[in-house]
């Protein structure tokens, strides 16, 4: 960096210590940067960034292109380009940083748009009134505000406003490789929310599958090919975590446990719970009363 007169303003940092799905796209930052000089001299970018302008105009070279990016666009860079911030005068623009983790919470640099995409390809349009600019306009001011209670919704917004940029860019320029990955993540987004809904029934592989619309053959190759566990582990992952909830938050004994998730004894339950955690669940009740 050199020469800035400028000020960014970090308006929200990720939680570290989430678990990490085979595509797991983490919002790294989000950002205000205005007015003055903001030069940033040419590097190769280290992750993704949007670039959202607010006023004035976000000027910058990408890939070889001198680009200028107005508040009615936004620009997304990828991790690999070729990348230089040339800002100066009256200028506003917000600053989404984001990276991609594999299910070992390594960081990948998967592409999310095809390279054939032109630099210029990379601005799309972005309405004053549409809901990304409104929800950048919410987090904005959750920050700014005096109520704590409202300076938490400030990540959710981000995450929405992130996802909501991406539904904006037309389907074609993304890389087939990414379209690939995030299909393929997909299929635990599904798996969870069927779990949700029958975590007090005894479900076999083939009975998942089947309300997946699926063979039992195909659900379990594409989650070995995730590199996921199994389904029958993932069914018993999600049953535990939800009575870790029932024990600690709704004050549960391990029988009323056991039986809410449909187990057919505690003691079958108490082996599962240990299985999965390392403790049996009356321990883990009598230390969440203790600390309570």
């Amino acid at each position: 960096m050199e020469g800035n007169d400028s000020r960014k303003t970090t308006i929200f940092k990720s939680q570290t210590g989430c678990e990490a799905l085979p595509l797991d796209i983490r919002i790294a930052a989000f950002a205000i940067a205005e007015g003055g000089r903001y030069h940033i001299r040419r590097h190769i970018h280290p992750e993704y960034e949007i670039m959202i302008p607010l006023t004035g105009c976000y000027r910058s070279i990408l890939n070889g292109k001198l680009l200028e990016v107005h508040p009615d666009e936004f620009i997304l860079i990828q991790a690999g380009d070729d990348h230089e911030d040339l800002c100066e005068g009256e200028f506003r623009f917000a600053a989404l940083r984001f990276c991609i983790l594999d299910s070992t919470g390594t960081e990948r640099t998967l592409p999310i748009l095809n390279k054939a995409v032109p630099p210029e390809k990379r601005i799309f349009p972005l309405r004053k009134e549409s809901i990304p600019s409104q929800l950048c306009r919410q987090a904005f001011s959750a920050f700014s505000g005096e109520n704590p209670f409202q300076k938490q919704s400030v990540g959710p917004l981000t995450h929405a406003m992130f996802w909501e940029l991406l539904a904006l860019i037309p389907p074609e320029s993304f890389a087939e490789e990414f379209r690939e990955a995030f299909h393929q993540n997909q299929l635990l987004s599904r798996l969870e929310h069927l779990f949700a809904t029958r975590l007090n029934q005894p479900l076999t592989v083939d009975r998942i599958a089947a309300l997946l619309g699926m063979s039992r053959r195909v659900l379990e190759y594409q989650l070995k090919r995730l590199g996921a566990p199994s389904p029958l582990r993932l069914f018993t992952r999600s049953r535990i975590q939800e009575a870790v909830q029932l024990l600690k938050y709704e004050g549960l004994n391990v029988s009323q446990t056991a039986e809410r998730l449909g187990f057919a004894n505690p003691f079958h339950f108490s082996r599962v719970f240990k299985s999965v955690t390392g403790r049996t669940p009356g321990d883990f009740r009598n230390h969440s009363s203790s600390r309570n």
